[in-house]
């Protein structure tokens, strides 16, 4: 159920961005919302790399992880379900 609320915030994210984007003010007339724009754009590739060099190196079955990563935002899920509880796992001493 987790998983389908961060499909679902990630979608609605990135339509989101695009509306504003393409139906507001331009970006130019505020630099501060250039900088918004620019993140937020800027984040969901980046961290959906991250979560497939992850789900390749990490995962039994990286194909499922993979695809998902291809979702707008769902690393947020990955990183809070799946990477967060097993620092423990991964490095005994902590």
């Amino acid at each position: 159920m987790k998983l389908l609320l961060y499909v679902v915030g990630g979608l609605l994210a990135g339509i989101g961005a695009t509306f504003l984007l393409l139906q507001g003010p331009s970006p130019e007339s505020n630099p501060l919302v250039a900088v918004a724009f620019v993140i937020l754009y800027a984040i969901a590739p980046l961290g959906g790399f991250w979560m497939m060099y992850m789900s390749i190196r990490y995962e039994k079955n990286p194909w499922p992880m993979i695809l998902l990563a291809l979702i707008p935002f769902s690393f947020l899920w990955y990183y809070f379900e799946r990477v967060r509880p097993r620092v423990g796992l991964l490095n005994p001493r902590e």
